[in-house]
């Protein structure tokens, strides 16, 4: 009798399981077919040793380029652009006296790899579009790049008396990975009609280190809010600082900036799946035990 007693328990416990096991898939399942798809910044068929090189990332908006964005890279660098809603890569290495090596990636490939020497310039097809990207200077620590998408046409620029102020606020100011910082712009323009201001988005830790570097540009008429998420940020817990500086007008700027913590994922999140998995076999072996229970009551009865 105490045999088919521990038989039975053990029958409902491996039920329990299986149960929780189809229900456990089944939520998978579901939510793989519902869940939005997450893109990362993934860098096809380039080596992951020159991957660990590259320090610095520059996020470089479609309106920048249209008008031009000139920079002085210190280090390794990517430079990652969205036109027409794609995104395109372009990284800048090996820099030596008057040349770099330069990698373009799109769709997928790595379409462009070579050195290339001061003056040079190099213009990639884009559907209709051309981005064309020129050293203008290089050493063995430093190279000056400019990258400029051409158009067929150009909205000329209009003369306004501008004055800006800007504040960026936080989301969340403890996170515990970087694709969780989320920023709040809030641009107010005190002055006579629409203006244009190139927005610089600059990511520093306590040690004065620049990591992340994003550009942007836009027109603002009177008072906006934007929201900036950090989809392909990577960087190292530790306290940082986000600063947000517009240019705009005659040389005029305004900055602000807030700081962050990026904290390791604490332990309770990392058990929470475990714990979670454990609870539900419980409660299901509760249940089914509740149940059977109940209906050998009923069959006695009768």
């Amino acid at each position: 009798m105490r045999k088919k007693g521990v038989a039975r328990i053990i029958g409902l416990i491996a039920k329990t399981i299986l149960i929780t096991l189809i229900l456990l898939l089944i939520q998978q399942t579901y939510a793989q077919e519902f869940t939005p798809e997450i893109i990362t910044t993934t860098f096809p068929e380039v080596a992951p040793t020159l991957l660990e090189q590259i320090e610095r990332f520059y996020e470089i908006s479609e309106r920048s380029l249209e008008i031009g964005y000139n920079v002085t890279l210190d280090t390794p660098s990517v430079l990652e652009t969205i036109i027409n809603n794609r995104n395109r890569y372009i990284i800048a290495n090996n820099f030596s006296q008057n040349s770099i090596n330069l990698i373009f990636i799109g769709s997928g490939k790595t379409l462009f790899n070579q050195k290339i020497e001061t003056s040079d310039s190099i213009i990639f097809k884009i559907e209709d579009l051309n981005l064309q990207f020129t050293l203008h200077f290089a050493n063995k620590t430093h190279a000056q790049v400019e990258l400029k998408l051409f158009r067929q046409e150009i909205p000329p620029d209009v003369d306004y008396f501008e004055l800006f102020d800007i504040q960026v606020r936080l989301a969340q100011y403890e996170i515990y990975s970087p694709t969780d910082l989320t920023a709040m712009i809030e641009f107010t323009n005190f002055g006579e009609g629409p203006s244009h201001i190139r927005l610089i988005y600059s990511i520093i830790n306590i040690a004065g280190k620049e990591f992340y570097t994003g550009i942007d540009e836009k027109i603002v008429e009177t008072d906006q809010v934007m929201i900036k998420n950090f989809d392909t940020l990577d960087i190292p817990n530790g306290q940082y600082i986000i600063r947000t500086t517009i240019y705009y007008g005659d040389n005029q700027e305004a900055t602000s900036e807030e700081s962050f913590t990026l904290k390791p994922v604490p332990k309770t999140q990392i058990l929470k799946q475990p714990l979670l998995f454990i609870g539900i076999v419980l409660a299901s072996f509760i249940i089914i035990v509740f149940l059977k229970k109940r209906q050998n009551q009923i069959f006695s009865n009768q």
